[in-house]
């Protein structure tokens, strides 16, 4: 009879773990700045893959201001409407990262606030159909 008590008291802590038990770290990783793969947890409980793209734009330390804007944030002039500010470093190159959505995503920098350049260091464009030329950065997880 004591052998029998020991085996449900065995079993009972068994199935009676935390909830989470043995599953590892449910924490999110922290995200690289490389264009590498990251996942992406959302608040309704779903996964999905995105891209965290690092910019540089040199040979511009007398700027007032740089900003990367685009598809992704609705062509936003301004960071008041969404363009990614990017800052100043002592090297003189201005520098930031966006997290994007997997697939194309066309952008151009702009300086001072009102000059909208291409990528320098980016040799993948597109016509945007309106006889405009933008960079383009394309996120594949």
């Amino acid at each position: 009879m004591q052998l029998v008590r020991i085996a449900a008291c065995s079993l009972l802590l068994v199935a009676c773990r935390p909830p989470g038990y043995g599953k590892g770290d449910d924490g999110p990783d922290p995200a690289p700045v490389d264009g590498s793969v990251v996942p992406d947890s959302s608040t309704d409980g779903s996964t999905g893959l995105t891209c965290d793209k690092a910019f540089r734009l040199d040979g511009r330390s007398t700027a007032a201001s740089v900003w990367l804007s685009g598809s992704f944030v609705g062509w936003g002039g301004d960071p008041a409407n969404g363009a990614v500010e990017l800052e100043l470093g002592v090297d003189g190159g201005w520098t930031g990262s966006h997290t994007f959505d997997p697939g194309p995503h066309q952008y151009k920098f702009i300086v001072n606030a009102t000059e909208w350049i291409l990528d320098p260091t980016n040799p993948d464009q597109i016509d945007d159909g309106m006889g405009n030329t933008n960079s383009l950065y394309t996120c594949v997880p």
